[in-house]
């Protein structure tokens, strides 16, 4: 079985593990690796991908492309929030392709959750459980209930590390006024998604 390597262009940071599949559908992970990229960084709520985050961005990807290919791996790349909602997420995408040779996939919320869920399943021992999934990122953060491996409710919002830190702390202070602001901020939209679940919400609960 061949050598897989999987890319995950967040907004704060990037993610590859290389694998090597075996015959009872599981894997090896042969490698990890991590990189704080920051596309999200200064883009004034991800409108745009600024020069200087796609500069970081092509150089890790530029790395992680040599350490895939000194294993002989075949690569998928797929991108989030930032890429996803960036005005210039073409002429991005387009650079990526031309500086890497990567041709990155855009995913949506809801299978960017899906894709997070299926990967707990692999660390924690949980199928047979019915869970509500959590997973913060800097740009998103995605909410999954599912057992079996089946999700029943998926959802993204707008409320990732990144995006929050801009809006609410753009100066680097953390002030009690602004900690309120953005808890007030956080229970608006929370309450619209907690509206939106199917009962009865799963007593587990796991974050990632």
């Amino acid at each position: 079985m061949s050598v897989l390597a999987a890319i995950d262009m967040g907004t704060n940071s990037f993610h590859m593990v290389v694998v090597e599949p075996n015959e009872s559908g599981g894997f090896q992970i042969l490698t990890r690796e991590k990189e704080t990229v920051r596309l999200g960084s200064g883009a004034g709520d991800l409108e745009t991908i600024t020069p200087e985050a796609m500069d970081r961005a092509i150089e890790c990807l530029n790395r992680f492309v040599k350490i895939a290919k000194s294993r002989n791996a075949s690569i998928r790349a797929v991108a989030t929030s930032a890429v996803r909602e960036a005005r210039n997420r073409t002429e991005f995408l387009k650079m990526v392709k031309k500086a890497t040779g990567l041709r990155v996939e855009v995913i949506h919320g809801q299978e960017e959750a899906r894709l997070i869920y299926l990967g707990i399943l692999q660390a924690i021992p949980v199928f047979d459980q019915r869970i509500l999934m959590i997973d913060i990122g800097g740009g998103s953060t995605e909410y999954l209930i599912g057992a079996g491996g089946v999700p029943e409710f998926a959802s993204s919002l707008k409320l990732g590390a990144i995006r929050l830190t801009d809006r609410f702390f753009a100066d680097g202070q953390v002030r009690s006024t602004s900690v309120e602001d953005c808890r007030y901020f956080l229970r608006l939209n929370l309450l619209g998604l907690r509206a939106e679940m199917p009962e009865p919400i799963p007593e587990k609960v796991i974050g990632s």
